[in-house]
């Protein structure tokens, strides 16, 4: 067997790995064919890139440049950050017998510049600029920089683009038929639109609320979720929909305004409700530094490259994942209100670090990608508001609810009972108060201890909420002394169930003490403008029964 020469089978070796290059690198034009009605998608193989031209050259050097071999095949369609913009050749081929229209569209909204230029028939240059597309049925701009091209029958055109902007440089396109691009631009719309409005209703709620319990923690909030409503729309290109005229040409500077408010409040609105000043000072101080750097945001692309990398990295980065993992040490150490404010808070700064790879072209753009923010922004409002809402809840518990016993307390029994006087004001129906007072209670803890007087008090508590019905109202009033408003219920049946009560009382046993307790009875009368007129009655026939000897019960009328 004769062996091939050594230089000679490198040398095959090298035309079939040349070979292979040029058909892993060559462009592949997009072919548009009957059924082209849904969006193609430009892939990296259907673009050549030009980065040393400006966007003012004449469009016949610049095909002059493709010609003499300038462009290079585009290895990834995200950029990331470029100091200039960029020229792209893309060819596309109509297959059909008749001209045909498409719309080429860019899918990033925050572009500053997407111009792009092809050639006509008779030789000259078609050239449109961001914000020239006009479709029919449709008077308003497009939300991302969008194209119209009239392509002739069975042609190949070849299509220069420049894009140029102080965001995320890159040709991610797609390439539509006219009804198609409408239909889903306005699928698009009406689902942000519905998201949008979700935001700003529970935004105004979260702040009216706000403004009737005096909580600057739901202001933040409504503010936070509002500033998040519009990042996602300059981001997703609908907030120009909504912006003057005169406001247009600074929207990427109001894009990272946006950008930096929301780290600002998100930092504040962490602090406030995990009550990191009490809860961890050292921590509450590092997560303050980062609200304020991330105010900084706003000039990121004034600052020096080096700064504007550390400060992205610190509060969009490094920043998040740190308060994610202090939330969630929080939420394992049992803070009331971590766990569901870190399911909503966790999901902002993935989105976040995910942008920022994209936003830096290390991750590609995804459709995904592109919709996390929105769907970080719903999730947040969902367990956010629920949070806050929740908190509320619970703080107005600690105003009407007695938290030893879980009973209402004296506020608390003011207000539902000045409801059941004026239904017995209306319906006649009768209303009889209970008081009732433990019996030696002071010695129970002077020789006890507090802890075993707690749980006295719990359990009698418990107690009165067993033997009672649902619909009476029971609290406690202070110290050992407890109340009970019996509803529907006249001066015989009170009467009756204070001695259920007193009986089950005697028989309760908590830490190997056993106790009593004294009652007394008292109906409210019509003039009893509140329940306290019935209580100073129902009082003093309880400290009667106490002067009888204690363990009694003693009901108006038998008053000696």
């Amino acid at each position: 067997m004769t062996r091939t020469p050594a230089p000679l089978r490198w040398f095959v070796i090298w035309l079939l790995a040349c070979a292979g290059c040029q058909s892993a690198f060559a462009t592949q034009p997009i072919t548009l064919q009957a059924n082209t009605e849904t969006a193609i998608r430009l892939q990296p193989g259907n673009l050549e890139l030009l980065f040393d031209a400006a966007s003012d050259g004449v469009p016949e050097s610049i095909a002059a440049r493709w010609a003499a071999g300038d462009f290079s095949p585009a290895s990834a369609l995200n950029l990331g950050l470029q100091s200039r913009g960029v020229w792209a050749r893309l060819v596309i081929d109509n297959t059909l017998e008749q001209p045909t229209a498409i719309v080429l569209s860019h899918n990033y909204a925050p572009t500053d510049l997407v111009e792009v230029r092809h050639p006509r028939p008779d030789g000259s240059w078609y050239q449109q600029r961001r914000g020239d597309l006009h479709l029919a049925g449709s008077r308003e701009s497009p939300r991302t920089p969008s194209f119209l091209l009239q392509l002739p029958a069975r042609s190949t055109t070849p299509v220069y683009i420049f894009v140029e902007t102080e965001s995320n440089l890159n040709f991610d396109m797609s390439v539509y038929a006219p009804n198609a691009y409408n239909r889903i631009e306005q699928s698009l719309t009406l689902i942000y639109g519905a998201l949008f409005g979700a935001v700003l209703v529970s935004a105004f709620y979260l702040v009216l609320s706000a403004v009737m319990v005096h909580s600057g923690l739901a202001i933040i909030l409504g503010g936070y979720l509002a500033v998040y409503a519009a990042y996602v729309s300059f981001l997703m290109g609908f907030a120009h929909y909504a912006m003057p005229d005169a406001l247009i040409l600074w929207t990427n500077q109001l894009h990272m305004l946006s950008l930096a408010l929301l780290m600002h409040l998100g930092a504040r609105f962490y602090r406030g409700f995990l009550d990191l000043k009490h809860k961890a000072p050292k921590a509450d101080k590092a997560v303050a530094l980062l609200q304020w750097l991330a105010l900084g945001l706003a000039l990121l692309h004034q600052m020096p490259p080096m700064l504007a990398l550390v400060l992205s990295l610190a509060v969009i980065v490094i920043g998040p994942i740190c308060t994610t993992c202090l939330a969630l040490y929080l939420w394992q150490q049992g803070v009331k209100q971590a766990g569901i404010f870190t399911l909503g808070w966790v999901l902002a700064p993935i989105a976040a670090v995910l942008s920022t790879l994209r936003v830096n072209g290390l991750l590609p753009n995804a459709d995904w990608l592109i919709h996390l923010p929105a769907i970080s922004l719903l999730m947040t409002l969902a367990c956010f508001s629920y949070a806050v809402l929740r908190r509320f809840s619970l703080e107005r518990d600690l105003v009407f609810i007695d938290p030893l016993t879980g009973l209402l307390n004296r506020r608390g029994l003011d207000a539902q009972a000045a409801d059941e006087f004026e239904r017995r004001e209306r319906f006649g129906t009768p209303l009889t108060l209970l008081v009732l007072d433990i019996d030696h209670f002071k010695v129970v803890n002077d020789t006890h201890g507090h802890d075993v007087g707690d749980k006295i008090l719990c359990a009698l508590g418990d107690c009165l909420t067993r033997v009672s019905r649902e619909l009476d109202l029971i609290a406690r009033l202070g110290g050992e002394e407890f109340a009970i408003l019996c509803v529907q219920t006249d001066l015989r049946e009170a009467t009756v169930l204070a001695e259920r009560l007193r009986l089950a009382v005697s028989a309760l046993e908590v830490a190997g003490q056993r106790f009593t307790i004294s009652m007394g009875v008292a109906p409210v009368r019509d003039n009893d403008s509140s329940i306290w007129d019935t209580l100073v009655r129902a009082d003093d026939l309880m400290y009667q029964a106490k002067h009888e000897g204690r363990n009694k019960v003693v009901a108006a009328g038998q008053a000696a």
